[in-house]
């Protein structure tokens, strides 16, 4: 392939993966879920005043947010967006854009390092190409860039510090820019980390792989004053950036969320393992094998092999229909043939260091979600999305060469079938994306909109023309769908400074408004405490009433009336 041709293809490519990712990105999903508008309103509020809308000024570690303390990388990286589109969902879900494109181009480069002295140079151009495509329009990794998820962002930040990190170690030791792409990588890792709470784990154990294969080659060199030149800024930038975990240790901003996740909280295996102890009377051997800690493990193990349950990677994917459309897995059905050809051959023919890289990178990024509720879990998983695309693609490649060599054994003229090959799973894949593509776009806005919380923003404006005609009636919001205080404010772009000054004193529900000035976010309609008023609700709530006044009826895709703005007397 002509150099010129290799750019046009590689920059339709990397125009495929944005135009896949951006198109009607605000339709589908079809509305913004409670966390993309505590991420977008919370970015708001540090662009207007410094502070979140709970008034903590310049939060380092995380974001109270709903008291669930969101890791704060998100938000500051979302400001710039907010600041030049403002307080949209598109300018919300344009960072996840660009960052799943971010993405896919570190994907090819990871392939392009790794295949560095495998192949020749042509064929590794090709299989970069390739590696590019099936990361372009892979529905896992499309899934997660379409709407405001901070594991994308992390992902990001991790794939090219592994990129940075193994150019460091990649070059000879007497070029000076070695140092200078390890203490890149060593702030995309730390970016990682301030961005969501798997990474945590994640990047430390990447970056400590990197780190230690780094050191390696100089120590094996025997190099002079390595340690007093070139790693006085990778270790003192390591202690500055570490240096907010370790105040942190202890606080909800650290703990929190572990602790509202963790399967070590689940009192049932406690129980378990007293009634099997029981069963077998609290015999030696049965205090040993029944103990709470080997349930607990065997509990995590299981739920780490999940993860590689066929039907969850290639067949229906994520049950919570947030995190996949369910009309295929996190692959394509036939991907199962190239992932596990591909997979065997990145064990057995991977250099030594990219193995061991590859090896902690896969166990360290799926270990956080197995410690946890709702496993197998598409998300928590994203940041080990690029090693299944890069397993793919040699698949693909190898298969195609394995194909070619066959036909020209059978008949030793046909010159160039390898590329025909090639071709050939290029189409089925394009075909699949069409399919999955006009799914994602037609079909699942309307299935799965209530997990999208369908609905807010016509009830806030309902509530918003009502307000107007009576403003001086208190309004009643129910809290059925989840955190309509931060809708409100979100859609209406509420002066955050109005939201800082009542946080002190107003109710809360761990960290979530339950009133703000005349309007009261309530469980159910019936702790309505005056009348007249104006009332939101689903139908059932509402029909509690009777004399309604200017009813206003908000419908899903289905036709389905799912809120009820009215007056009542």
């Amino acid at each position: 392939m002509k150099k010129i041709s290799w750019w046009l293809v590689l920059i339709t490519l990397i125009a495929l993966a944005f135009l896949s990712r951006v198109f009607r990105v605000t339709q589908s999903p079809p509305s913004p879920y409670w966390e993309e508008v505590a991420l977008g309103y919370d970015a708001y509020s540090i662009l207007q005043t410094g502070s979140d809308h709970h008034g903590n000024w310049w939060p380092v570690i995380a974001f109270e947010s709903f008291g669930d303390w969101k890791p704060s990388g998100f938000f500051y990286t979302l400001v710039p967006f907010i600041k030049v589109f403002g307080l949209t969902v598109f300018a919300v879900r344009l960072l996840s854009v660009v960052s799943g494109v971010g993405i896919v181009v570190g994907v090819g480069v990871l392939m392009r390092q790794y295949t560095e002295r495998l192949f020749k140079a042509p064929e590794r151009r090709t299989l970069i190409l390739l590696t590019l495509f099936l990361a372009a329009v892979s529905p896992w990794l499309i899934q997660f860039a379409r709407a405001a998820w901070e594991v994308n962002l992390a992902t990001l930040w991790l794939v090219w510090g592994v990129v940075f990190g193994q150019q460091a170690v990649s070059v000879v030791q007497t070029q000076k820019l070695r140092f200078l792409w390890f203490t890149a990588s060593i702030l995309l890792l730390f970016a990682a980390m301030y961005t969501y709470h798997s990474a945590r784990l994640l990047a430390p154990a990447v970056g400590g792989v990197i780190a230690w294969q780094f050191f390696q080659k100089d120590l094996k060199a025997r190099r002079k004053n390595i340690w007093l030149v070139g790693y006085i800024l990778p270790l003192f930038l390591t202690a500055f950036l570490l240096r907010p975990f370790t105040s942190a240790l202890g606080t909800p901003a650290l703990g929190q969320r572990l602790a509202e996740t963790s399967v070590l909280s689940d009192l049932s295996v406690i129980e378990e393992s007293n009634h099997l102890k029981e069963l077998a009377g609290y015999s030696p051997l049965s205090r040993v094998i029944y103990h709470r800690y080997v349930l607990f493990g065997g509990r995590v193990a299981s739920q780490f092999f999940s993860h590689f349950r066929p039907d969850f990677l290639f067949i229906t994917g994520d049950a919570n229909g947030r995190h996949s459309t369910q009309y295929f897995g996190l692959l394509y059905p036939f991907e199962i043939v190239f992932l596990t050809i591909g997979g065997w051959w990145l064990v057995g023919q991977m250099r030594k260091e990219h193995r061991q890289l590859v090896v902690v990178w896969l166990v360290a990024g799926i270990l956080p979600s197995s410690f946890t509720t709702g496993a197998p879990h598409a998300l928590r998983i994203l940041p080990t999305a690029p090693l299944f695309l890069l397993a793919s693609a040699l698949g693909v490649w190898l298969t195609s060469y394995w194909l070619a060599h066959q036909a020209s054994m059978l008949w030793p003229p046909v010159r160039r079938l390898k590329m025909m090959w090639l071709g050939c799973f290029v189409l089925i894949y394009a075909g699949f994306f069409v399919a999955f593509y006009r799914h994602l776009l037609v079909v699942y806005p309307k299935r799965f909109a209530n997990e999208w919380q369908y609905g807010y923003q016509a009830m806030v404006e309902a509530v918003e023309r009502a307000r107007t005609e009576n403003p001086d009636l208190p309004i009643f919001i129910t809290r059925e769908q989840g955190r309509p205080a931060m809708y409100y404010w979100f859609y209406t772009q509420t002066d955050p400074r109005l939201v800082q000054a009542a946080d002190a004193t107003v109710k809360q529900d761990q960290g979530e408004y339950l009133e703000f000035q005349n309007l009261h976010f309530v469980r159910s309609l019936d702790e309505v405490t005056t009348t007249p008023a104006l009332v939101a609700g689903s139908p059932g709530e509402v029909a509690k009433f009777d004399g309604l006044e200017a009813v206003t009826t908000i419908a899903d895709f289905d036709g389905k009336v799912i809120w009820q703005v009215a007056r009542i007397d």
